[in-house]
């Protein structure tokens, strides 16, 4: 061979060796800036896991994402198909298990408990926000007597809103009531079909939270409570309070009347403050009887997704035969509709 050829078979060596070694750093880096960005997205998946299962609701902002709980757990099995396709095993397998351990508390929001009914009389009760008195009171009314509504409570009733409801015909269908309607959004009441005896069971909130004894037919009479608790993601400040006041509403009275706790808690099945009330003695009427994931609150501006705010919470005597969720023109709540058994 000449010498001429050596020194191209040499050069092209040189040139080809020296190609890898400039092309094969930045795929390095390529592919440790995908692991890296998937390891990210499976620490937020996992941070909202310790929150959510233990309990902890942590700040005002966190508090937020709780509340989007059912979301996080399709975005973990979005980020664990997306780490399959990659070939990352090992954050494939983390974020199925951080998707999969949200699901497991999610499942049974969608199934029937099967527990037996009890026997004893039904009443028809209906929970509705009226954003500031804007819903509209001609649909509401319609509403009420459609579903045969027996009690109905209201949040964020203005005396506005009180009239225009009046006018509209709801004193002829509920003439029974206990209302605290005022300016804003603190106003609340209980409307009823049968006759009412105010009670005081929430001390000093910053929102109206009115109670009575519905005087009914049967052999047992039940307390209601209309609840609406501060929004807690606006500031920490905010957020003790509202914890404060949904550990302030009272717990079941297993030798009195039977409870029910009915309104706007602006929480979801996904706090801890929510769970701690569940946890000494009620249950959710929507996730007894399998309707636990149906949103009853949408953002007006579009930028959240739909959440479950709105609960109809129950002491265990009673039952649960059906949960409805209605929407509500003028107001960003959908209205929630559950028929109750009483215990005879």
């Amino acid at each position: 061979m000449t010498e001429s050829a050596l020194a191209y078979d040499d050069y092209g060596d040189r040139g080809d060796y020296g190609g890898d070694q400039e092309a094969a750093p930045p795929r390095r880096r390529r592919r440790r800036g995908v692991t890296v960005f998937l390891a990210l997205l499976v620490v937020l998946l996992f941070a909202v896991c310790v929150l959510r299962l233990g309990s902890v609701d942590g700040n005002f902002i966190t508090v937020g994402v709780l509340a989007l709980t059912p979301y996080i757990a399709g975005y973990g099995l979005v980020v664990a198909l997306l780490a399959l396709v990659l070939r990352r095993k090992v954050l494939f397998v983390l974020a199925l298990v951080g998707a999969l351990s949200l699901g497991v508390l999610l499942v049974p929001r969608l199934l029937p408990d099967g527990d037996p009914i009890p026997g004893g009389q039904r009443v028809r009760l209906l929970s509705a926000n009226l954003m500031i008195g804007r819903a509209d009171p001609a649909a509401l009314v319609s509403l009420v007597r459609d579903a045969r509504v027996d009690v109905l409570t209201l949040q964020e009733l203005t005396p506005e809103s009180m009239n225009a409801l009046d006018a509209a015909g709801i004193d002829r269908l509920l003439p029974y009531r206990v209302v605290r309607a005022l300016p804003g959004s603190a106003g609340s009441a209980i409307l009823a079909r049968v006759p009412l005896r105010q009670i005081v069971l929430v001390d000093d909130p910053v929102l109206e939270n009115p109670a009575a004894v519905v005087d009914l037919s049967g052999s047992v009479d039940i307390e209601v409570v209309s609840v609406h608790t501060v929004p807690p993601v606006m500031s920490d400040g905010d957020r003790k309070r509202w914890q404060n006041e949904i550990l302030s509403l009272p717990g079941p009275d297993s030798t009195g009347r039977p409870r029910v706790l009915a309104g706007d808690f602006n929480a979801t099945l996904d706090h801890g403050a929510l769970n701690g009330l569940l946890d000494r003695g009620y249950r959710d009427g929507a996730e007894l009887v399998g309707e636990g994931l149906r949103p009853t609150w949408v953002s007006p501006r579009g930028y959240l997704p739909p959440v479950t705010i709105d609960h109809v919470l129950v002491d265990k005597r009673i039952g649960v035969t059906t949960v409805s969720v209605y929407s509500l023109p003028g107001s960003d709540h959908n209205a929630v509709f559950s028929e109750l058994a009483l215990p005879r």
